[in-house]
């Protein structure tokens, strides 16, 4: 009178769990890395622009912006248009900087799930 339940491997169920908690982490890193290129397109956009930083909104992005930009100041020259535009390249390297590091970060992630 015994009911035959079916033997559950506890490891694939372990593993279904990882794969589950890092697809969930991934997708979020994804998302800060999305809203971290979209903050730091604007501070080059509001650069370009010529935006005035002694307003409140355009002060505050370049503030914190400038965290995020500061590993990468003085990488290169930014580069000065004749029509008063300028061009920030070390916020173009720190997007370059940090997409490049969240790959590699999920290159590594990928080889050791793979185990």
């Amino acid at each position: 009178m015994f009911i035959n339940l079916p033997k559950v491997n506890i490891r694939y169920k372990f593993m279904k769990i990882l794969t589950n908690i890092y697809s969930m982490i991934s997708s979020i890193i994804k998302k800060i890395l999305g809203l971290l290129e979209l903050f730091l397109f604007l501070r080059l956009l509001l650069k370009f622009l010529g935006a005035n930083s002694q307003t409140l909104v355009v002060g505050q992005i370049y503030k914190y912006s400038g965290i995020l930009v500061y590993p990468f100041d003085f990488i290169f020259h930014d580069i000065y248009w004749p029509q008063g535009h300028i061009i920030e390249v070390s916020s173009i390297a720190a997007m370059i900087g940090y997409a490049l590091a969240i790959f590699i970060l999920f290159q590594l992630l990928q080889t050791f799930s793979e185990d």
